[in-house]
């Protein structure tokens, strides 16, 4: 890397403010994961002790260029490689600035699968935030996630952010030395080239799904013949688990919690809504679905596998979505893996595509 393209060490945290507003230009432009836009979850991946981040800055997007620069100095209103200044930071002080919720992050990297220079070092006063990249540590390794302000896109930027932060992640110490997992909450094809480019493979991902509820009355569930439904409380949440346990412990890479692990992790959620989670019981069969709900999003719905194909399931979400309606919520959301067949289920429901969250590994890990 030359001179005129040298990254700068600055100690300055990173505002959240400014990080909050490059992950909504983002996400208005690649769709994901809507949550990814709140302060909290910017807290939560970017303020974890011992972060590492590389940023770019320059003028606002859309800004007018100067008197005499070509049109070459810009790419879709960003700034001129003579504009914009890349600075790391470490995080290591930033104890107590927020909670770290493991094996998700925000993210929507640049459509730059070919490399680029990056913009050269300059004045970063009065600049803005074009682009941002965060290596923390994990319980399995490094983790990266990254923003690229849709304006400054194929400008190679976040090429070269990508393979700075791949490059801290390969000198990370420890048990888990080396090992990286990357993360966006906002795929695009561009990102997805980039990172099979750089040699990482996805091994996970969803699709983000909405459904309005203000455009038509809430769809009606259509329950199996003598089904009973009771909400969630201290009693029934035991009976929850265990239909969770049968309905999920099929699938491959079931994470095989205890019932207390399980109650916790759900109830303690700060969205969770106890009375719009719900427990099917059927005659033949006794607990036989369940619907778990955070505010206006459906977290987990399962089926035992007996009581597949009675219309169970899609019963559960409809009472779900008429509880939210209820409530005055306008919007329903939920996330599906994309290998998993309930989605033409929620399709059929009403649910509509805004987008897929996934993660990426490299592919000799």
């Amino acid at each position: 890397m030359t001179a005129a393209h040298k990254i700068i060490s600055d100690d300055a945290a990173l505002e959240e403010g400014e990080l909050v507003t490059l992950a909504r230009r983002c996400w208005e432009a690649d769709g994901g994961l809507p949550l990814a836009v709140e302060p909290w979850f910017v807290r939560s991946r970017w303020s974890r002790p011992g972060t590492k981040t590389f940023t770019v800055r320059g003028p606002a997007p859309g800004a007018a260029a100067e008197p005499g620069s070509s049109p070459g100095d810009a790419t879709a209103g960003g700034p001129s490689s003579g504009d914009a200044a890349v600075s790391t930071a470490s995080s290591g002080d930033a104890a107590g600035r927020g909670s770290s919720l493991e094996n998700a992050a925000m993210g929507a990297f640049s459509g730059d699968a070919a490399a680029g220079a990056l913009p050269a070092a300059g004045d970063a006063g009065g600049s803005v935030l074009l682009a941002a990249i965060a290596v923390r540590p994990g319980p399995r390794g490094s983790v990266v996630t990254g923003l690229v302000d849709p304006a400054v896109r194929g400008s190679g930027v976040g090429s070269r952010l990508l393979d700075a932060a791949l490059a801290v992640a390969a000198e990370s110490e420890g048990a888990t030395a080396g090992f990286v997992t990357v993360e966006t909450e906002g795929l695009s094809a561009d990102a997805e080239k980039l990172f099979e480019s750089r040699g990482l493979r996805q091994f996970f991902a969803e699709e983000v799904m909405r459904i309005d509820l203000a455009a038509a009355p809430a769809p009606e569930p259509t329950w199996p013949a003598g089904t009973t439904v009771a909400e969630w409380n201290g009693e029934t949440a035991e009976r929850f688990f265990q239909v969770y346990a049968t309905a999920f412990r099929e699938r491959p890479g079931f994470p095989d919690p205890s019932a207390a692990e399980w109650i916790e992790e759900t109830a303690e959620d700060d969205d969770f809504q106890p009375e719009r989670s719900l427990l099917a019981t059927l005659p033949e069969i006794g607990d036989a679905g369940f619907v778990s709900v955070g505010d206006n999003w459906i977290q987990q719905v399962g089926v035992v596998p007996a009581a597949r194909r009675t219309g169970l399931g899609g019963a559960l979400i409809r009472e779900a979505l008429r509880r939210m309606a209820s409530a005055g919520l306008h919007e329903g959301w939920l996330c599906v893996n994309v290998d998993n067949p309930a989605v033409s289920l929620y399709r059929r429901i009403g649910f509509k595509g805004v987008g897929h969250r996934a993660r990426y590994r490299p592919i000799d890990s």
